[in-house]
C-alpha cells in the first residue's frame, strides 16, 4: 500500500464567524436617538436632552483574509494549504462626520486556525472612508496595505494599548470585553484591525 503525504487544506467559506462589534458600553435610547446628562448631573436629564442622529451611511463590519507572504486577497472558496500564514482583516467604514467613541471588536478563532506569531495585532484608522457603505476591492487593498505597516500592540490585557489576545482564541480590540485602552473610530475614516494566524 502506497502512503500518501500531503498538507491539510482548508477552504475559506465563512470568514464572518465569531466577529462581534460593540459600540460603547452604555444604555441606548430608541433607534437613531441618543441621550446624556447635563454637565454631569443625571438629575438634569430631560426630554430636551434627547437628540436625533442622522447618519450619512450605515456602519458595515467586514472580515477579509489575505496571504501574509505577499498580501494577496483570499476569496471565498479558495483552498489554502495547512501551515500557510493568513492575515485576517476586520474593518469598519465610518462614513459619519462624527467620531464613534468606545468601539470594541472581538474575533473568536475557530479550531482551523492558530493565532501567531505573538504580538501581531495591528489597528489602523488612517484611511479615508470608502465611497459607499461597503468598501470595494481596491479600497480594501488600500486599507490592508495601510494597516499591515502599523506597529503591533502587545497580546497582554492592559491599558498600554487597545488590543489583546486572550484565552487562546480571542482577539480583542477596545475595552468592553477586556481591560484594554479605549478604541475610537475617527469620523470619515476606516477603522481596521489586522492579525496573523496559521492554517492548521
Amino acid at each position: 500500500m502506497k502512503r500518501q503525504y500531503g498538507k491539510i487544506k482548508q477552504r475559506f467559506a465563512a470568514l464572518m464567524l465569531g466577529v462581534l462589534l460593540t459600540l460603547g458600553t452604555v444604555a441606548q435610547a430608541a433607534n437613531n436617538q441618543g441621550f446624556g446628562d447635563v454637565a454631569g448631573v443625571d438629575a438634569a436629564l430631560g426630554n430636551s436632552n434627547i437628540f436625533v442622529l442622522n447618519s450619512s451611511g450605515a456602519l458595515a463590519l467586514v472580515k477579509t483574509a489575505w496571504l501574509t507572504a505577499d498580501g494577496t486577497p483570499i476569496t471565498t472558496g479558495t483552498t489554502v494549504p495547512g501551515g500557510t500564514q493568513v492575515d485576517f482583516m476586520i474593518h469598519v467604514n465610518n462614513k459619519s462626520d462624527l467620531q464613534i467613541d468606545d468601539v470594541t471588536i472581538r474575533d473568536t478563532l475557530v479550531a482551523l486556525f492558530a493565532y501567531g506569531p505573538v504580538n501581531n495585532i495591528r489597528v489602523d484608522n488612517a484611511v479615508v472612508e470608502c465611497t459607499l457603505a461597503v468598501c470595494d476591492g481596491t479600497e480594501e487593498q488600500a486599507i490592508y496595505d495601510s494597516a499591515v505597516i502599523v506597529a503591533a500592540g502587545t497580546d497582554a490585557v492592559s491599558v498600554a494599548d487597545t488590543v489583546s489576545f486572550t484565552g487562546g482564541t480571542e482577539v480583542n480590540v477596545g475595552n468592553a470585553n477586556q481591560a484594554n485602552l479605549q478604541q475610537d473610530a475617527a469620523a470619515n475614516r476606516v477603522l481596521a484591525v489586522v492579525f496573523t494566524v496559521t492554517v492548521l
